[in-house]
């Protein structure tokens, strides 16, 4: 059935290129100024009386296709601008170029609507709690995308290690599976590891959603804590981006970002990167006697020493845009390899010297999008992928290592305990989104969402010992089917007060051996938003359901042992946001958002780190309630300045007053914090950009960054008479980004945790030290 399918978009996809690739479009193109000869960027330019509409890009110039030969009216409009029209008579397969000059309107048009907003406008001006981050003006750094997540209020991005370690991403107290992640509206959640976010060149990214709480129904998610929705570089234009990026512990990192468009509307895109690091930073731990298994009384800085990543990944893509059948059609495959050393299990007191991981990822996408099917208002759009790739982990040492890297012979091969192992876990999955959007006129709007997630493990092991037909047939049946269906509805009962009422139907199939489980749950919620001047108020309420995910039923194959008895997490979840956003005089530009979050969760699943061979497990833990808040503020000065920051507090307590499955037992860990989650975190960073250095247009960007956490309890505070506890840190870090030859090459040096502070991360896990990075980017 999936080679089917797959063939069927092969063929659905050559056919529609054979039947309209030959049309003749009609193209309108040019660069809009202002009287002093600036290129003015997102700028709207629209074809009147057609849906045609596109925004400038950084150099002024606008590109419009049609398929339709006649007159036109072509306006072009900005809020600090005097807006223009040109009349144009344009016949089938006419190239048309025209320049506009705009004049500059200090009543910033009152009493224009533009018709188009830029898209993080839009995201911000929906009644959900979402904060939208631009990435491009992180396109210089030498961050991924999980290190500019970790810039936002009530976000903490947690690794395990080095590059291209396991991470726990925190939102406004909940974590890790409790959050969703998407890439142009894609879960990623049957995505490899080549994948994850900190692997992603924030280069490929044009801006980031952060949904907190209640999402959107367009996004189908089972999602109790939130979503964040990844934005791909969509360019209709030809462009090359390229970048290198090399630093401490032997690290390179490197992406190739190429996009080219045809006149007839065939669009190709190529994103390739690539990623390898030592990761032989120091740390700070006890050393323990291998002979005697007894801890040094002082802890010894130690480099780790197996931990060695590389990744290397190629999504390629190639489609029409533009067309009368479609705005946008396109075919990709991906294809990823990861390596790396495995130095730790789910805590850093079990130390692995051998030990190594290996990942591929094979994906086929299938992605399509039309605006006006069929019907005037009437949207549709659809997704597809298919993962067929595996992973390896190679287990088969026969000695024991300290944190020295000292090691001993032992009398039977494994480091986990388990006997040696060369298992393939081939986790084939795949998704379908189907979302349609209708608008009936100005006041009333209806979305449907359908998405559709199929999971399927099969393992191999040539070193594995099975004695019966059973015991190799058991390890085979491990599969699950999610489906979940959403309808909204939105009334706009003012023209800047607008309501959303939805509905979630959530249904899980598992099968793990003979046993097969199936769960139907219907959740519901409501958002609304009201705009008064430059404030913004918003507020939403979602009863929400989670499913488990498959590394959660059936293990990660590794690290992760499976628990098929989850039950799925049931959330009463409550936003309210008031935020702030203006330009005084045209060189002040303020932000503030100030966000309060309330969450009543039952069957809270919790990741459980204390298993034999360091591995961990997931579990039920009941009911807990969480509450916080989170405050963001920027301000910055005629694009000379900027200063921002954000602070979270938030408190997530076990609200389970009695042992599950123990009726009449108090639990010992009633009202206490839920451990390993921060409680009080923020960061601030602050830029100059000094113009026209050295030469015209050469420009110097200083950059200063602070992360900041309060310390909190490694585990539950009953546990033992004295709790661990992570300690507080503050971590500086430094940059400097240097733009020449029309911003074409852009230098940057970094200096991060520039005063050498012992920081820790998700339980325990010690960070780098100092560390500089360099960065060479060439933009065509």
């Amino acid at each position: 059935m999936k080679k089917q399918l797959l063939l069927f978009f092969v063929f659905f996809n050559v056919f529609m290129f054979n039947a309209f690739g030959h049309e003749k479009p009609i193209i309108i193109s040019g660069v809009v100024k202002d009287a002093k000869g600036k290129p003015i960027d997102y700028a709207t330019v629209s074809l009147l009386n057609t849906q045609h509409s596109e925004l400038t890009n950084e150099q002024g110039v606008y590109k419009i296709k049609t398929n339709k030969a006649g007159k036109y009216k072509l306006l072009v409009q900005h809020i600090s601008f005097e807006a223009k029209e040109y009349s144009i008579e344009l016949n089938e397969g006419d190239t048309a170029v025209h320049n506009f000059v705009l004049e500059t309107d200090n009543s910033f048009l009152d009493n224009v609507v533009l018709k188009v907003k830029q898209p993080i406008e839009k995201v911000r001006e929906t009644a959900y709690n979402v904060i939208a981050i631009d990435a491009k003006p992180l396109y210089n750094t030498s961050l991924d995308v999980a290190g500019a997540l970790d810039r936002v209020s009530g976000v903490k991005v947690r690794k395990d290690g080095g590059e291209g370690s396991d991470y726990n991403f925190s939102m406004n107290g909940f974590s890790g599976k409790h959050i969703r992640f998407f890439i142009d509206g894609v879960p990623m959640e049957g995505f490899g590891s080549e994948f994850k976010i900190n692997n992603l060149p924030i280069t490929m990214v044009d801006r980031i959603e952060v949904y907190k709480g209640v999402v959107p129904v367009e996004f189908g998610s089972d999602a109790l804590g939130g979503v964040v929705n990844i934005i791909t570089n969509k360019s209709k234009e030809t462009k090359l981006d390229a970048s290198f990026t090399t630093g401490s512990f032997n690290t390179y990192k490197s992406h190739l970002n190429v996009s080219k468009s045809f006149d007839n509307g065939i669009v190709a895109q190529l994103n390739a990167f690539q990623n390898y690091s030592d990761n032989n930073y120091k740390v700070l731990v006890p050393i323990v006697d291998l002979n005697t298994g007894v801890y040094s009384k002082e802890k010894q800085w130690v480099k780790r020493f197996n931990d060695r990543f590389q990744s290397a990944t190629v999504v390629a893509k190639v489609g029409v845009v533009d067309k009368l059948y479609a705005d946008r059609l396109m075919l990709g495959f991906t294809y990823g390899e990861g390596k790396r050393g495995v130095q730790t299990g789910t805590i850093m007191d079990k130390v692995f010297g051998d030990k190594k991981r290996r990942s591929v990822t094979m994906m086929p996408s299938f992605e399509y999008s039309k605006k006006n099917l069929f019907l005037q208002r009437l949207d549709l759009s659809i997704t597809s992928n298919y993962n067929g790739g595996y992973n390896q982990n190679t287990d088969t040492s026969s000695y024991k290592y300290n944190w020295a890297g000292e090691r001993i012979k032992t009398l039977k091969q494994g480091e986990s305990g388990g006997g040696p192992s060369m298992m393939k876990f081939y986790d084939h999955n795949g998704s379908t989104t189907f979302n349609v959007n209708y608008k009936l006129n100005d006041k009333h709007s209806f979305s449907f969402n359908d998405v559709m997630y199929y999971f399927n493990r099969k393992t191999e092991d040539p070193l594995a010992v099975k004695e019966t037909q059973s015991e190799k047939n058991s390890e085979i049946k491990r599969n699950s089917f999610k489906n979940i269906m959403a309808l909204s509805y939105r009334y706009n009962i003012l023209e800047n007060f607008n309501i959303s009422l939805f509905g979630k139907h959530y249904s899980i199939k598992h099968t793990y051996q003979s046993e097969t489980t199936k769960v139907d749950k219907t959740g519901y919620g409501l958002a609304a938003t009201y705009l008064w001047k430059k404030f913004q108020v918003k507020a939403s309420y979602e009863n929400t359901f989670r499913l488990p995910t498959d590394s959660e039923l059936f293990g990660d194959g590794d690290l992760v042992w499976g628990n098929t008895g989850l039950k799925p997490e049931q959330g009463k979840n409550f936003n309210l946001n008031l935020s702030y956003s203006g330009i005084v005089n045209e060189v002040h530009s303020v932000f503030v958002d100030a966000g309060f979050v309330y969450r009543d969760t039952k069957d809270y699943i919790r990741s459980n780190p204390y298993n034999s061979g360091g591995k961990a497990s997931s579990v039920n833990i009941g009911g807990v309630e969480s509450y916080g808040i989170n405050v963001e503020a920027r301000y910055t000065y005629n694009n000379l300045f900027y200063v921002g920051g954000s602070l979270t507090s938030q408190n997530i307590r076990s609200k389970q007053r009695y042992t599950i499955g123990d009726y009449g037992v108090e639990n010992p860990y009633y009202n206490e914090r839920i451990p390993n989650e921060p409680y009080f975190f923020g960061s601030a960073d602050a830029g100059v950009i000094i113009k026209d250095l050295g030469k015209k247009n050469n420009n110097l960007n200083l950059g200063y960054n602070l992360r900041y956490i309060d310390h909190y309890s490694y585990d539950f505070q009953g546990i033992g008479a004295d709790p661990i506890w992570i300690p507080s840190q503050a971590v500086h870090d430094i940059s400097a980004s240097y733009s020449l030859f029309n911003n074409k090459i852009h230098l940057t040096v970094e200096a991060n945790n520039l005063f050498d502070k012992l920081a820790y991360d998700n339980y325990s896990f010690q960070k780098p030290g100092r560390n500089f990075m360099f960065k060479i980017r060439y933009t065509y």
